[in-house]
C-alpha cells in the first residue's frame, strides 16, 4: 500500500493523447450525477485546446482533474468540472488544481463556477477562495438552485476605482458581518443593534466610509431563506467593497492563522478571511469594527503587527476626536509656501539624479543618468520639470512625453519624501490628466518603472488602471449625450495592445438609457472620465455666485495672477475645497458653474468678471451651525470664522451650508451675465444659487470651454 505522505503531486496540462485522459473521462462518468454528463468528445476537444488539468500522484496516476473554458468577452475563466477521486478527497488536491489554474490565467479577472446549493459544498468553495455572488434556477426538474461562485484575482478594474474615489477623503472603516446585519435590519432594535447603528448617524456621514470585504457573501450564503439572501446581497451595494490581490490575501491568511483556534469552525474561517482581506486591501483601512468579543480579544496582537485596530462601534465613536487629531491635514502646514514648476536644464542633472535616484528598488545611477540625458536631449517630444518650493530642493520630478497624439505619456513620475509630498502628488496627478485633456489626448499613461507605494495608491484613487504598459487613465474632453459617449468610447477602445479595452464596460452602461437617472452612478462616471460631461444625465447643476477675492484662492489661478498654483498655496494645491453660503435648496453629487462677481478689494481686474468662469464637481453638501462647520472644514476653505458668521447673519444658531467641491475646470471663455440670460432665455439671480436644466448646462459648458455645440 502506498503511503500518502510519500507521494508527490504535480499538476499537468492533459493533451488528447495523454495516458491520463481515459482515467479522467472515467472519473467524470463516475461522478456525472454531480458534475453533469459530458461526452467524451467534449473531453478530447477541451484537451486539444489546453483546457484540461490533471493532478498526478507519483506511483499512482491521475487522482483528480478540472476542465475549464475562457470567456474572452468577460476576461474570465469558466470552471466546467472540478473532480477528485473519492479515496483521494480531503488531501488538498482541489486547492492544488485551482492554484495552478490561477497561475495559468493570471491575466484574466478570475474564475466563475456554478454549483447546486443542495450539494452543500459551500465550505469547500470558501476554502478554495471563492465567494458566492448570485443564485439562479438550475435545469433540474426538481427545481434546484445554482449558486455562482467567484474567485477574484484582485486586479484593479473600473469598478474598484469607484471604491478608491469613495474612500479618498473619509476615514475608511471595515465592518464585520454582524455589524452589516445590524445596519441593514430595520426590525432589529435590540441593544447590540442600536450600538451598531451609531455608525450611520447623520453627523458621521462626511467622516466615515463604511466598507465590506467579499467574505460577506459567504456569511449571507449561510442564511437558509432564499428571499432573505437575495435581499441581503442587494443591500451590500450600499457599501464600499475593499479590493485586494489574491497573493497578498493568501499571505495575510497565513500570517494571522496563529491568532485563531487550532480547530476552527466555519465562523472562525470566515473571521480569518475577512480580517485577512482588510489587512491585504489596496485601500488603506486602519479600523475593523465588530461586536465579536473573540475578535476584540486579539486586537492588541493584530494592531502591533498589521496596524489594524479591531474596535467596537461605540469605542470608535468615543475615539473619533482623537482620530481626527491624528489625521494629517496637509494644507494647514503649507501657509507661506511658494510652489513653482521649473523646467530642468542640463546643469541640473547631477542634483536631480542624486535627489530622485531610486536606490531602495535597485536602480543604477548610470542607467538613471542615461535616461534623464536622453529625455533632456529632445525638448520637442519631452517636457522635463520639477515641482517644489522656491529656493528649496524640489519635491517632484516629472517628464511629459508627447510622442503620441492620443496619449500623454509620463515616463518619469517621482516624488521625494516630505511633508508636502501627499498634497503635491495629488495635484500633479490632476495636472497630468488635465493637461492631456486640454491637448485633446484621450488618455494619460504613467509608465514610470520605479513607483512608490504612495504614488500607486494615489493613482488608483484617481481612476488609473494598471496595464501591461503602465498606469492608464481616460480623460475625455467631450460634452455629449450618454449614447454618443458610449459610441465614442467604443471607437477609441478598438486599438489593441494598449489596455484601452478596460474601458469597454462603460460602453454598455452609457448605452442604457434607464441608468441616466442614477445620479451617483453618472457622477462617478464623470469623475472617472474627467473632464467628460454626460449631457443628458440627471446630474443636478447649480450656478453659484462667488466674489473674485475668494475665487482666486479657491480655484481661479488667473485671478490669482499665477500661471500654475495660485496665491495661497495651502488652498490652491488642494483639489477638494469648501465654500460657505446661506442654506439653499441644493443636493449632491452634482455640478457647479461659478459666477464670479466683482473683486472684494474694489480693485479692477484684467480678467472678465461678472461672468461664469469655471465648472466644478459638487461632492457634498453639509448643513450646520457656523462654529461646527468652521471647525470641520477650516483646513479646506479660505473663509475665517468672521466671514462664516456673517453669512449666518451673526447668529451662532442659524444653519448655513458648506459646499464641498473638487477638480475645478477654468473656462477658456467666461460667459458674462447678459449672455447667460440670453442663452437661458430668462433672468437669473446672481445673489444666490440657481438650479439649471441639463440642456442649459450643455449650452453654457460648451460655450465656456469653447466646444462646438452639436
Amino acid at each position: 500500500m502506498v503511503k500518502v505522505e510519500s507521494l508527490k503531486f504535480s499538476i499537468q496540462e492533459i493533451s488528447p493523447d495523454s495516458e491520463y485522459l481515459e482515467t479522467i473521462m472515467r472519473l467524470g462518468d463516475a461522478n456525472s450525477k454531480t458534475l453533469g454528463a459530458l461526452p467524451y468528445g467534449a473531453f478530447r476537444r477541451l484537451a486539444g485546446e489546453g483546457f484540461v488539468l490533471g493532478c498526478i500522484a507519483s506511483e499512482v496516476g491521475c487522482v483528480g482533474y478540472l476542465l475549464y473554458g475562457i470567456s474572452r468577452r468577460c476576461s474570465r475563466v469558466k470552471l466546467t468540472h472540478l473532480c477528485v477521486a473519492q479515496e483521494w478527497r480531503g488531501k488538498g488536491i482541489t486547492k492544488l488544481l485551482i492554484q495552478d489554474l490561477r497561475k495559468r490565467t493570471q491575466h484574466l479577472y478570475g474564475i466563475l463556477a456554478s454549483c447546486r446549493r443542495d450539494y452543500q459544498l459551500d465550505r469547500m468553495w470558501a476554502y478554495l477562495g471563492f465567494v458566492p455572488l448570485h443564485e439562479r434556477p438550475g435545469k433540474s426538474k426538481y427545481g434546484s438552485i445554482l449558486t455562482e461562485w467567484w474567485f477574484d484575482y484582485g486586479h484593479s478594474d473600473l469598478l474598484t476605482t469607484l471604491a478608491y474615489q469613495k474612500t479618498e477623503s473619509r476615514i475608511c472603516v471595515a465592518i464585520d458581518a454582524n455589524i452589516f446585519f445590524d445596519l441593514v435590519d430595520d426590525e432589529n432594535f435590540d441593544e447590540e443593534g442600536k450600538e451598531s447603528k451609531v455608525l450611520i448617524a447623520d453627523w458621521l456621514k462626511s467622516e466615515l466610509e463604511l466598507c465590506l470585504t467579499n467574505e460577506i457573501n459567504n456569511e449571507i450564503s449561510r442564511n437558509e431563506d432564499s428571499k432573505k439572501r437575495k435581499k441581503l446581497r442587494e443591500l451590500t451595494s450600499k457599501f464600499t467593497f475593499l479590493p485586494c490581490s489574491q497573493e497578498e490575501f493568501d499571505q495575510a491568511c497565513k500570517a494571522i492563522r496563529r491568532f485563531f483556534p487550532e480547530n476552527m469552525k466555519d465562523s472562525d474561517h470566515s473571521d480569518l478571511r475577512q480580517i485577512a482581506r482588510v489587512i491585504s486591501s489596496s485601500i488603506k483601512t486602519s479600523f475593523f469594527v465588530t461586536r465579536d468579543k473573540r475578535l476584540l480579544g486579539i486586537e492588541t496582537e493584530i494592531y502591533k503587527e498589521f496596524n489594524l485596530l479591531i474596535i467596537h462601534p461605540i469605542d470608535l465613536i468615543i475615539r473619533l476626536d482623537e482620530l481626527r487629531r491624528e489625521t494629517e491635514y496637509q494644507p494647514e502646514r503649507l501657509v507661506g509656501t511658494d510652489i513653482e514648476e521649473k523646467r530642468i536644464h542640463s546643469g541640473d542633472i547631477d542634483s536631480i539624479i542624486d535627489l530622485f535616484l531610486d536606490n531602495p528598488q535597485g536602480e543604477k545611477k548610470s542607467d538613471f543618468r542615461k535616461k534623464i540625458r536622453q529625455l533632456l536631449s529632445n525638448t520637442e517630444q519631452f517636457k522635463c520639470f520639477t515641482v517644489g518650493r522656491k529656493y528649496e530642493k524640489p519635491i517632484a520630478l516629472i517628464v511629459y512625453d508627447r510622442s503620441e497624439n492620443g496619449e500623454l505619456k509620463i515616463p518619469v513620475f517621482r516624488f521625494r519624501d516630505s511633508k508636502l509630498t501627499p498634497t503635491v502628488l495629488r495635484r500633479c496627478i490632476f495636472k497630468c490628466f488635465s493637461t492631456a485633456a486640454s491637448e485633446e489626448r484621450q488618455f494619460t499613461r504613467i509608465n514610470e518603472t520605479y513607483l512608490e507605494d504612495i504614488t500607486i495608491a494615489a493613482l488608483q484613487e484617481d481612476s488609473f488602471i494598471k496595464t501591461e504598459k503602465g498606469w492608464l487613465r481616460a480623460n475625455l474632453a467631450i460634452m455629449q449625450n450618454a449614447a454618443d459617449i458610449s459610441s465614442y468610447i467604443s471607437n477609441i477602445c478598438q486599438e489593441s495592445g494598449k489596455g484601452y479595452e478596460k474601458y469597454f464596460p462603460f460602453v454598455k452602461i452609457l448605452a442604457n438609457q434607464e441608468l441616466l437617472s442614477k445620479t451617483e452612478l453618472m457622477a462617478d462616471i464623470e469623475r472617472i472620465l474627467y473632464p467628460a460631461k454626460i449631457a443628458d444625465a440627471e446630474i443636478p447643476t447649480f450656478i453659484i455666485p462667488i466674489q473674485s477675492w475668494f475665487a482666486k484662492d479657491l480655484f481661479d489661478k488667473e485671478l490669482a495672477s499665477e500661471v500654475l498654483w495660485g496665491s495661497k498655496e495651502e488652498i490652491a494645491l488642494k483639489r477638494e475645497v469648501v465654500y460657505y453660503c446661506a442654506k439653499r435648496a441644493m443636493q449632491a453629487p452634482g455640478r457647479i458653474l461659478w459666477y464670479v462677481s466683482k473683486s472684494g478689494t474694489g480693485k479692477n481686474s484684467s480678467y472678465t468678471l461678472k461672468a461664469i468662469r469655471a465648472c466644478s464637481r459638487l461632492d457634498e453638501i453639509v448643513i450646520g451651525k457656523p462654529k461646527d462647520l468652521y471647525r470641520r472644514f477650516r483646513r479646506l476653505g479660505v473663509f475665517n470664522f468672521k466671514d462664516i458668521l456673517q453669512i449666518a447673519d451673526n447668529d451662532l444658531n442659524k444653519d448655513i451650508m458648506a459646499v464641498k467641491f473638487s477638480d475645478t475646470e477654468l473656462f477658456k471663455s467666461p460667459i458674462i451675465l447678459e449672455d447667460i440670460k440670453k442663452m437661458l432665455g430668462r433672468n437669473i439671480s446672481v445673489q444666490s444659487s440657481s438650479k439649471i436644466t441639463v440642456e442649459n448646462f450643455k449650452i453654457l459648458y460648451n460655450i465656456g470651454t469653447s466646444n462646438t455645440i452639436e
